[in-house]
């Protein structure tokens, strides 16, 4: 049976929406287009805002975080975080050692397997309630949160189903999340008696592919990238920014993923001469933050790059169709070589020429090297070279000209990226 022959099957869909939610990265695509490879999707979800509309059907449960609810027992409801709640209750700095170990260890316990347990009981009621009243031949979970893999493994021990379980980022092994050893001990515990059941697992990329390989096998994990919107391609370009534009969409978290590096870069042609101060912008669109804008500071770039805030994904989508260049900021090499942020697709579809800086070797840099959409720096000297370049044609010329392929840009679009869970589902379904 070829995929083109499979019709009218149906697949409960259990994880976050992005934007609405994070880690909800998979979903939208999943559910726009499975139902082009023969797949219909129902989508079983966290609660949405009352003005979203989906063009696929979900199903929303509320449930809160464990953390606000302990917020509110604490009587704890004020401005900040918990821990700043609490610093200021006790009239202490909040950056206490004992205070920050303290909350460390209450996470670890409280949040065990993950934030979501309000919402993972209820959630698995409206899923029973759904697989029992109507006819579903697969389930497929995506994480985070990882409750949606034990709402998964209880579906498919009471009915059978064929069950797909999804891992943009890894369980026990994602080095993303600060847990200490005895925290990831009961993680990889959990991980490896809940996936058992599993028929398939899909991660991200090769590298997540090995490392889930090595606990769980290697005959049930299968690698899939992330993939963007094809409706979103920056067809007709859009008018680009008077100045000379670099345009970062993400987030900073310090140690793991720096600006530095490239504002060493800027700095240093500032300072050579080489280029105008007043010619140049770099926006950062993703949360502020203190330190980063001491970076800024310490580089004497504070007229140059400014700190943008998060906004909606539609407004970001225009900031980097806007953009002269797009700004790719690779993690740490210690958080290991699988890391691919959403927004290096993003970019693709932006059709914008991409600088991705840090060391290492990345998934972003495979992205990159096969599509042809930018170029990559690991050092501030390596970046100010390259900078330099295309610096200089946008003064000649007013723009600098994306260089990617754009068939091999269709390898990451979501619509290849849906058909290829849909081989995983064919399979599994047909071993079944």
């Amino acid at each position: 049976m070829t995929m083109g022959e499979v019709h009218g099957r149906r697949v409960l869909v259990i994880g976050s929406i992005w934007p609405y939610h994070s880690g909800g990265a998979r979903v939208p695509g999943l559910a726009k287009y499975l139902p082009e490879c023969g797949w219909e999707p129902v989508v079983l979800t966290q609660l949405l805002p009352a003005d979203a509309s989906l063009p696929y059907r979900v199903e929303a449960v509320a449930g809160n975080r464990v953390g606000a609810k302990m917020a509110r027992g604490l009587h704890l409801d004020g401005e900040g975080g918990p821990r700043r709640r609490l610093a200021r209750a006790l009239h202490i700095s909040s950056e206490n050692a004992l205070l920050k170990w303290g909350f460390k260890v209450m996470r670890e316990v409280l949040e065990y397997p993950d934030g979501y347990r309000a919402w993972r009981r209820a959630a698995l009621e409206r899923a029973l309630e759904l697989v029992r009243d109507e006819h579903f031949d697969a389930v497929l979970s995506t994480s985070p949160p990882v409750s949606t893999h034990l709402i998964a493994a209880e579906l498919k021990r009471r009915f059978g189903l064929t069950w797909i379980a999804d891992f943009p980022h890894l369980w026990s092994q994602d080095h993303g999340v600060p847990y200490g050893r005895v925290r990831r001990w009961f993680d990889k515990r959990l991980e490896v008696r809940t996936l058992n059941g599993a028929d398939a697992l899909v991660v991200t990329n090769p590298e997540h592919a090995r490392v889930f390989a090595a606990i769980h096998g290697a005959g049930r994990v299968h690698a899939i990238l992330h993939g963007f919107d094809p409706d979103m391609v920056n067809e007709a370009p859009a008018p680009l920014a008077e100045k000379f534009t670099l345009t970062y969409t993400g987030g900073f978290s310090k140690g793991v993923r720096e600006p530095n590096v490239l504002l060493e870069a800027v700095a240093g042609l500032v300072n050579k001469g080489l280029l105008d101060k007043a010619a140049v912008e770099i926006r950062f669109y993703g949360p502020r933050q203190e330190w980063v804008q001491r970076q800024i500071d310490a580089f004497g770039l504070a007229d140059v790059a400014q700190q943008c805030g998060q906004v909606a994904q539609s407004v970001a989508f225009e900031r980097q169709r806007e953009a002269h260049v797009l700004l790719n900021f690779k993690c740490d090499p210690r958080m290991g070589e699988g890391i691919l942020s959403c927004k290096v697709l993003e970019y693709v579809a932006a059709r914008r020429p991409v600088l991705s800086i840090g060391e290492g070797v990345d998934v972003a840099d495979t992205v990159i090297h096969h599509s042809g959409v930018g170029r990559w720096a690991a050092t501030a000297a390596e970046a100010a070279h390259l900078l330099s370049q295309m610096y200089d044609e946008w003064r000649q010329t007013g723009y600098v000209v994306w260089r990617g392929s754009s068939r091999a840009a269709e390898e990451y679009s979501q619509k290849n990226m849906a058909r290829s869970f849909a081989r995983v589902l064919d399979s599994a379904s047909l071993r079944r």
